[in-house]
């Protein structure tokens, strides 16, 4: 379709196709990819902040991987980039919002995996500014993100080390009084730990989760009473706090476990729905072929014949990610060039917002279950594999593999002020969970929201050369 026919209308082909495209990463990503990640953080007997660090982290930037992808070999222009940067910030501070705004209780933070992966990712963007500051990559820059990445993992690999130096050191970290240790977690979890243990017949106000933030506070009248009979016994309720050691005896290691759905009644996504009305019906008309070829493709891993065929649910699924990441860039390429907006703007809006739906998604799925931990590592450490492998790998190919002592070009010098935006981004992050009490609330997301906003319009208005000429003008398509 040519740019006049695109004018005259046909833009909103273009626009439906990429609507669609979202539809299917979020299909994609929910019903089948977070799942294959919980049953293979499971089966690693991987520690939750760790499991969101590293193989949630890797395997949910798929999407940001193609889109790279794209830029480098098909493209050939900044839309990899910026839609990575844009990711990036999408994830800190977009994601972890809703993830605050949307859990329905409160999460507490364990100071250690948020500074350790904060820092970890301060470094990854300095690394990125580095390389991309003369406006081109080598293949030694590439290389040496892709080894950055490598002791990355190897630095997690002696976390539990890491962990118990780090709690030696006299830090301004808040950290919770042994009479809220087993109070400070969401009543959905304690109300299932007491169905588990039927002498704990207390129920705990919802008073008991509203817990000041001052360090040397008393514990809340009656709370002391309802949590006694479960203090004793490490639990999953309790692993906000994982490594708070009680009395001489060393803690228990908690290790992520996947949902439960075995007793859940599942109403198939083929089935017309009879309830909702004439929107449910068109709503589920859209979105049937999506499910049909998923269901055709895809062994899902929450049932129980298929438990033990996750990996090929975490294959079949970053196939179908990538599938409609690539369709979703194409597309919205497509849209930016016929308003005349910039690929780098557009990278950083909506490309960013399509490719990080599996962060989201698996973010928000975890810290509904409890995992605040875990849900803050996997969107920070997903950008630290974004920015070092997303990036590093798909450079390192094209100027080392398919053409040996070529470069890749950054045609946008707005991008590096971009990048080095982004490292406000995490001293904020870091400095508004310590002043709001390293807890996940409705409070600490508002502000997170109100910071994404504006970094991302003031990136927008240095791609538009508001601010300057920072970015070059595209050669006219005829296509």
């Amino acid at each position: 379709m040519g740019p006049g026919a695109r004018k005259s209308g046909g833009l909103v082909l273009h626009i439906v196709v990429a609507v669609y495209t979202f539809l299917g990463l979020a299909i994609v990503c929910d019903d089948y990819f977070v799942s294959s990640l919980d049953r293979i953080c499971e089966e690693l007997k991987l520690t939750p902040d760790v499991a969101g660090a590293t193989f949630m982290a890797a395997g949910s930037s798929a999407p940001e991987l193609a889109t790279v992808v794209i830029g480098v070999f098909f493209a050939k222009d900044d839309i990899g980039v910026s839609g990575v940067i844009g990711s990036a910030v999408f994830n800190i501070m977009f994601v972890i919002s809703i993830c605050a705004l949307c859990a329905g209780t409160v999460s507490y933070l364990n100071w250690w995996p948020l500074v350790r992966d904060c820092f970890c990712y301060a470094v990854s963007i300095l690394i990125m500014l580095g390389v991309i500051f003369d406006n081109y990559i080598s293949w030694p820059e590439a290389l040496f993100m892709i080894v950055m990445y490598v002791a990355y993992c190897i630095a997690l690999h002696f976390n539990p080390q890491l962990e118990r130096w780090a709690q030696t050191l006299p830090v301004p970290c808040r950290q919770p009084a042994p009479e809220e240790e087993s109070a400070l977690v969401s009543y959905k979890h304690l109300e299932e730990d007491r169905s588990r243990r039927p002498s704990y017949t207390s129920p705990v106000s919802e008073k008991a989760l509203n817990f000041s933030t001052d360090q040397g506070m008393a514990p809340l009248p009656g709370t002391e009473k309802d949590v006694n009979p479960i203090s004793s016994q490490p639990t999953a309720a309790s692993s906000q706090f994982p490594h708070q050691p009680t009395g001489n005896a060393p803690p228990a290691v908690e290790y992520y476990k996947s949902k439960d759905t075995s007793g859940q009644e599942e109403t198939s996504p083929l089935v017309m729905p009879t309830e909702g009305g004439l929107w449910a019906q068109i709503s589920w008309g859209v979105t049937v072929p999506i499910h049909a070829c998923c269901r055709a493709t895809i062994p899902d891993c929450k049932k129980e014949k298929w438990r033990h065929w996750y990996l090929v649910t975490f294959i079949v699924s970053m196939i179908w990610i990538s599938f409609y990441s690539y369709f979703m860039v194409w597309m919205i390429t497509i849209i930016g060039s016929t308003l005349g907006i910039p690929d780098t703007v557009m990278g950083l809006t909506f490309v960013a917002a399509g490719v990080s739906v599996p962060d989201a998604l698996s973010s928000l799925a975890v810290v509904k279950e409890g995992y605040g931990d875990m849900a803050v590592s996997n969107a920070v450490g997903s950008n630290v594999f974004d920015i070092l492998i997303c990036l590093g790998l798909p450079w390192f190919i094209q100027t080392a593999i398919i053409k040996p002592g070529s470069h890749v070009n950054v045609y946008s010098k707005g991008l590096t002020y971009s990048t080095l935006s982004l490292l406000s981004t995490v001293v904020f992050f870091v400095v508004a969970t310590h002043l709001n009490g390293w807890k996940l609330d409705k409070k600490y997301g508002v502000i997170l929201m109100v910071w994404y906003l504006l970094f991302i319009t003031f990136a927008s208005l240095y791609e538009l050369n508001i601010f300057g000429n920072l970015n070059p003008p595209e050669c006219v398509s005829n296509y």
